[in-house]
This record gives C-alpha cells, sequence and structure tokens, in this order.
C-alpha cells in the first residue's frame, strides 16, 4: 500500500495516529494506546505498523515509533503546527477580527450614527461566523 502526496490513504483511526505521531514526533505502543483512548495495544501497534508500511514513519531500536516523514494530508491543511499542538489557521482571523472590533468600538467612543450603527452590525455577524468557524474546526480536528 502506497500512499498519495495528499494522504488518500490515510483515513479513520491511521489518520488519528498519524495526526498524533505528527504532534510528538516519537511515541511508545503504550503511550499511543494510551492518548489515543484505544482498547488495546495491539490496536496502536497495527497502526503504528501500517504507518512504518507507508514509510511515514520508522522504528527504532527500543521499539518507538518516529515521524520519518510529513505529508500535506487534506485534514490538516487548516491546522497550523505551532509547537506539538495543531490550532485551526480561523483562530488567527477570529483574534485579529476581535481586536480590529475593539479598537473600533474604543476609537469611535461614543459618537452614535447609522454609520457606525451598521459597522457594528456588520462587525458583530463577521466575529460571530469566524468565532463559529473556529470553533468548528477545533471540534473536527483530527
Amino acid at each position: 500500500m502506497t500512499v498519495g502526496a495528499d494522504g488518500a490513504d490515510l483515513k479513520g483511526n491511521t489518520l488519528r495516529v498519524y495526526t498524533y505521531l505528527f504532534r510528538v514526533q516519537r511515541s511508545g505502543v503504550r503511550e499511543a494506546q494510551r492518548t489515543l483512548g484505544f482498547k488495546s495495544a495491539s490496536l496502536a501497534q497495527y497502526h503504528l505498523d501500517k504507518l512504518v508500511s507507508l514509510g511515514l514513519a520508522t522504528k527504532d531500536d527500543l521499539g518507538n515509533y518516529l515521524l520519518a516523514k510529513e505529508i500535506k494530508i487534506e485534514a490538516l491543511e487548516q491546522f497550523l503546527k505551532i509547537g506539538t499542538y495543531l490550532i485551526p489557521r480561523f483562530v488567527l482571523y477570529s483574534v485579529m477580527l476581535t481586536f480590529l472590533f475593539v479598537y473600533f468600538v474604543v476609537a469611535v467612543g461614543d459618537v452614535i450614527s447609522t454609520i457606525s450603527v451598521w459597522a457594528y452590525i456588520f462587525a458583530f455577524a463577521g466575529l460571530g461566523i469566524t468565532w463559529y468557524e473556529t470553533a468548528r474546526a477545533w471540534r473536527r480536528s483530527p
């Protein structure tokens, strides 16, 4: 079994194990089992060995599995890897729009006009949408 450049053969638990290994870079079978909530170590080992057979992981002399190759996977495109964390890209947009909204509120102050009311409505709607999409992306993270 070979994996395409887009990671087409990675799905289900194998994708979960790859994402876990992507974050931690090195793991033993028991660590993967506990972290991913598998009922048996053999299930974790099966998926780790599958990653080795795909050429995405290697196994060292101590029995630890190491990430061998990072590939672009559609499920991970919407995330940034910062250290060991996978953060949805929407977080950046949401935080930026929140700062712009707060700046607008402070800059406009007590001046209320038709334009500022519409600006508040559109800004609040935009914030709602981006924070909703951020939460949704976080829930759907592998």
